[in-house]
Protein backbone atom coordinates (compact mmCIF):
# COMPACT_ATOMS: atom_id res chain seq x y z
CA UNK A 1 0.00 0.00 0.00
CA UNK A 2 1.27 3.63 -0.67
CA UNK A 3 2.10 5.49 1.53
CA UNK A 4 1.83 9.42 1.04
CA UNK A 5 3.67 11.90 3.30
CA UNK A 6 -0.13 13.47 4.11
CA UNK A 7 -1.08 10.11 5.31
CA UNK A 8 2.06 9.94 7.46
CA UNK A 9 1.54 13.20 8.60
CA UNK A 10 -1.86 12.46 9.97
CA UNK A 11 -0.65 9.20 11.46
CA UNK A 12 2.03 11.88 13.36
CA UNK A 13 -1.13 13.70 14.21
CA UNK A 14 -3.55 11.04 15.44
CA UNK A 15 -0.73 9.39 17.49
CA UNK A 16 0.11 12.31 19.19
CA UNK A 17 -3.22 12.86 19.91
CA UNK A 18 -3.71 9.42 21.30
CA UNK A 19 -0.43 9.80 23.21
CA UNK A 20 -2.43 12.40 24.76
CA UNK A 21 -5.41 11.11 25.69
CA UNK A 22 -3.85 7.35 26.84
CA UNK A 23 -5.71 5.63 23.61
CA UNK A 24 -2.80 4.58 21.30
CA UNK A 25 -3.70 0.90 21.53
CA UNK A 26 -7.23 1.36 21.27
CA UNK A 27 -6.60 3.62 18.05
CA UNK A 28 -4.03 0.92 17.15
CA UNK A 29 -6.75 -1.97 17.05
CA UNK A 30 -9.18 0.64 15.51
CA UNK A 31 -6.63 1.57 12.43
CA UNK A 32 -5.36 -1.86 11.88
CA UNK A 33 -9.19 -2.79 11.76
CA UNK A 34 -10.05 0.15 8.80
CA UNK A 35 -6.91 -1.30 7.28
CA UNK A 36 -7.80 -4.70 7.04
CA UNK A 37 -11.52 -4.18 5.81
CA UNK A 38 -10.51 -1.80 3.30
CA UNK A 39 -7.97 -4.44 1.77
CA UNK A 40 -10.22 -7.17 2.25
CA UNK A 41 -13.14 -4.69 -0.06
CA UNK A 42 -12.32 -3.51 -3.21
CA UNK A 43 -15.40 -2.20 -3.13
CA UNK A 44 -15.06 0.10 -0.77
CA UNK A 45 -11.89 0.65 -1.55
CA UNK A 46 -13.12 1.86 -4.82
CA UNK A 47 -15.91 4.00 -3.75
CA UNK A 48 -13.43 6.14 -1.04
CA UNK A 49 -11.52 6.75 -3.66
CA UNK A 50 -14.11 7.74 -6.00
CA UNK A 51 -13.59 11.44 -6.92
CA UNK A 52 -17.18 11.35 -8.26
CA UNK A 53 -18.75 10.17 -5.10
CA UNK A 54 -18.93 13.27 -2.48
CA UNK A 55 -17.38 13.77 0.79
CA UNK A 56 -20.00 13.42 2.92
CA UNK A 57 -21.16 10.48 1.22
CA UNK A 58 -18.05 8.60 2.21
CA UNK A 59 -18.43 10.11 5.38
CA UNK A 60 -21.63 8.50 6.33
CA UNK A 61 -21.03 5.00 4.29
CA UNK A 62 -17.72 4.93 7.50
CA UNK A 63 -19.77 6.03 9.85
CA UNK A 64 -22.56 3.25 8.99
CA UNK A 65 -19.71 0.50 8.87
CA UNK A 66 -17.38 1.62 12.21
CA UNK A 67 -19.89 3.45 14.23
CA UNK A 68 -20.32 2.07 17.45
CA UNK A 69 -17.32 -0.40 16.55
CA UNK A 70 -13.94 1.94 16.81
CA UNK A 71 -12.64 4.60 20.04
CA UNK A 72 -13.88 7.98 20.06
CA UNK A 73 -11.42 9.57 19.31
CA UNK A 74 -10.90 7.57 15.93
CA UNK A 75 -14.67 8.44 14.84
CA UNK A 76 -13.83 11.84 15.50
CA UNK A 77 -10.62 11.35 13.43
CA UNK A 78 -12.32 9.73 10.54
CA UNK A 79 -14.90 12.88 10.45
CA UNK A 80 -11.77 15.33 10.60
CA UNK A 81 -10.67 12.73 7.31
CA UNK A 82 -13.88 13.35 6.10
CA UNK A 83 -13.98 17.41 6.53
CA UNK A 84 -10.50 17.67 4.85
CA UNK A 85 -11.35 15.76 1.87
CA UNK A 86 -8.91 13.32 2.51
CA UNK A 87 -11.02 9.90 2.36
CA UNK A 88 -9.25 8.67 -0.57
CA UNK A 89 -6.33 8.29 1.58
CA UNK A 90 -7.93 6.51 5.04
CA UNK A 91 -6.26 3.49 3.65
CA UNK A 92 -3.20 4.77 3.63
CA UNK A 93 -3.48 6.95 7.05
CA UNK A 94 -4.59 3.86 8.61
CA UNK A 95 -1.23 1.27 7.27
CA UNK A 96 0.72 5.32 8.75
CA UNK A 97 -0.63 5.06 11.89
CA UNK A 98 0.22 1.31 12.29
CA UNK A 99 3.66 1.88 11.60
CA UNK A 100 4.06 4.56 13.67
CA UNK A 101 2.57 2.38 16.84
CA UNK A 102 5.34 -0.40 16.12
CA UNK A 103 7.86 2.53 15.97
CA UNK A 104 6.72 3.57 19.18
CA UNK A 105 6.81 0.34 20.50
CA UNK A 106 9.57 -0.80 19.50
CA UNK A 107 8.34 -3.65 17.35
CA UNK A 108 10.90 -4.49 14.46
CA UNK A 109 9.05 -5.48 11.68
CA UNK A 110 10.67 -8.79 9.85
CA UNK A 111 9.68 -9.04 6.45
CA UNK A 112 9.32 -13.22 5.33
CA UNK A 113 9.01 -14.07 1.57
CA UNK A 114 9.12 -18.03 1.20
CA UNK A 115 7.23 -20.39 -1.42
CA UNK A 116 5.26 -21.93 0.86
CA UNK A 117 3.91 -20.46 4.07
CA UNK A 118 5.84 -20.81 7.47
CA UNK A 119 5.36 -23.09 10.20
CA UNK A 120 5.10 -22.03 14.14
CA UNK A 121 8.64 -23.81 14.16
CA UNK A 122 10.04 -21.74 11.49
CA UNK A 123 9.30 -18.78 12.51
CA UNK A 124 10.18 -19.43 15.93
CA UNK A 125 13.63 -19.48 14.04
CA UNK A 126 13.33 -16.37 12.28
CA UNK A 127 12.78 -14.60 15.65
CA UNK A 128 15.56 -15.61 17.00
CA UNK A 129 17.71 -14.73 13.89
CA UNK A 130 15.65 -11.13 13.94
CA UNK A 131 17.00 -11.39 17.88
CA UNK A 132 20.46 -12.36 17.30
CA UNK A 133 20.49 -9.13 14.61
CA UNK A 134 19.33 -6.77 17.94
CA UNK A 135 15.33 -7.18 17.21
CA UNK A 136 13.97 -8.41 20.96
CA UNK A 137 10.67 -7.11 19.99
CA UNK A 138 9.79 -8.47 16.41
CA UNK A 139 7.21 -9.31 14.42
CA UNK A 140 7.22 -11.24 11.45
CA UNK A 141 4.90 -10.28 8.45
CA UNK A 142 4.93 -13.59 5.66
CA UNK A 143 4.59 -12.93 2.30
CA UNK A 144 4.14 -16.47 0.04
CA UNK A 145 6.22 -16.22 -3.65
CA UNK A 146 6.21 -19.70 -5.36
CA UNK A 147 8.11 -18.08 -8.04
CA UNK A 148 11.42 -18.64 -5.01
CA UNK A 149 10.52 -22.31 -5.38
CA UNK A 150 12.41 -22.78 -1.58
CA UNK A 151 14.11 -20.77 0.67
CA UNK A 152 13.74 -17.42 1.82
CA UNK A 153 14.28 -14.45 1.72
CA UNK A 154 14.51 -12.10 5.20
CA UNK A 155 14.03 -8.36 5.55
CA UNK A 156 14.66 -6.43 8.63
CA UNK A 157 15.30 -2.84 8.40
CA UNK A 158 17.82 -2.36 5.79
CA UNK A 159 19.31 -6.02 5.67
CA UNK A 160 18.07 -8.35 3.67
CA UNK A 161 18.96 -12.40 3.13
CA UNK A 162 18.04 -14.04 -0.18
CA UNK A 163 18.42 -17.60 1.10
CA UNK A 164 16.19 -18.89 -2.29
CA UNK A 165 16.61 -21.75 -3.98
CA UNK A 166 15.74 -18.89 -7.06
CA UNK A 167 18.62 -16.50 -5.70
CA UNK A 168 20.46 -19.68 -6.02
CA UNK A 169 19.54 -20.61 -9.54
CA UNK A 170 20.44 -16.97 -10.84
CA UNK A 171 23.89 -17.09 -9.04
CA UNK A 172 24.57 -20.32 -10.87
CA UNK A 173 23.38 -18.72 -13.89
CA UNK A 174 25.58 -16.01 -13.36
CA UNK A 175 29.05 -18.42 -12.68
CA UNK A 176 28.17 -19.98 -15.75
CA UNK A 177 27.46 -17.14 -18.20
CA UNK A 178 31.56 -15.66 -16.73
CA UNK A 179 32.72 -19.32 -17.72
Amino acid sequence: MANSLAARRYAKSLMALALEKNAIDAVYTDMHTIGATLAESSELEAVLKNPIIKAEKKGSILNSIFSGKVNALTADFLKLVVDKNRVDSIGDIAYAYVLEYKTHKNISLVEVTSAVKLDDVQKAKILAIAAKQGAANAEVVETIDPKLMGGFILKMGDKQIDASILNQFNTLKQELIKN
